[in-house]
């Protein structure tokens, strides 16, 4: 059970490492280009970070803090993206296109990805996931409206970052042959089911406990050791 519990916590890692969260609640180390507008709980939570490109040329940016992205294949992005002004005449959907691009530690683009919003409903959630190019040491993400004006603009009311990894982490074989999480008699006799005919539906990995690559009678031994010992 102990063995199944670390290889849980061990998924978890390589599948949820924690990057930095935007939220009313968790938002260090953000940068917000608008001078006017702070980051704060208050201006979040109202729909005040606003992305578009100002009268002057500003490209309205939020970043984040910079972040180790050597272990992660790619990086997933719910925003929470926030529309005022539907109701607006001269307000159209086709520019609040939300981008969010990955910059290397010097401020450098590296990739992007686009979400274009298909319907005009206030509170949006958009998803956006890019890869992480191989040889990347140090990321920020930031995330831009290209299009948008002050009318026809976003706000990012909230955004959940998610690092994700398509290896998976080397397991120990645990002789758990249903994959249940309960190592008992039950794994014995269906690891010997296998062996004697082929039939049963197991975890090859779980029961092939000197790593042999093959499982056979000396697994079952051990995993008959291992169920007296336990």
């Amino acid at each position: 059970m102990l063995t199944c519990i670390a290889m849980l916590l061990g998924a978890i890692g390589a599948h949820g490492q924690q990057l930095p969260q935007f939220t009313a609640d968790d938002n260090e180390g953000w940068i917000y280009n608008n001078p006017n507008v702070p980051i704060t709980s208050s201006n979040i939570a109202g729909g005040k970070i606003k992305l578009y490109v100002d009268k002057n040329g500003l490209v309205l940016s939020l970043v984040s803090p910079a972040f180790d992205c050597q272990s992660i294949d790619s990086i997933d992005a719910s925003v929470i993206w926030y529309l005022k002004a539907i109701n607006d005449s001269s307000f159209d959907l086709s520019k609040t296109a939300l981008t969010m691009a990955i910059d290397d530690d010097m401020g450098n683009p590296v990739d992007s990805v686009t979400v274009v919003p298909t319907t005009s409903s206030s509170t949006l959630t958009l998803k956006l996931s890019l890869p992480v190019p191989s040889g990347l040491q140090t990321a920020r993400l930031r995330f831009v409206s290209w299009k948008a004006n002050v009318v026809s603009s976003g706000a990012i009311k909230r955004a959940i970052i998610t690092a994700v990894t398509n290896s998976q982490p080397p397991t120990s074989p645990d002789g758990d042959a249903d994959g249940n999480g309960v190592f008992n008699i039950s794994d014995v006799t269906l690891t010997i089911q296998y062996l004697l005919n082929g039939s049963a539906d197991i975890n090859l990995q779980a029961v092939d406990m000197d790593a042999s690559g093959d499982v056979n009678i000396s697994d079952v031994v051990a995993i008959i050791q291992k169920l007296l010992n336990d």
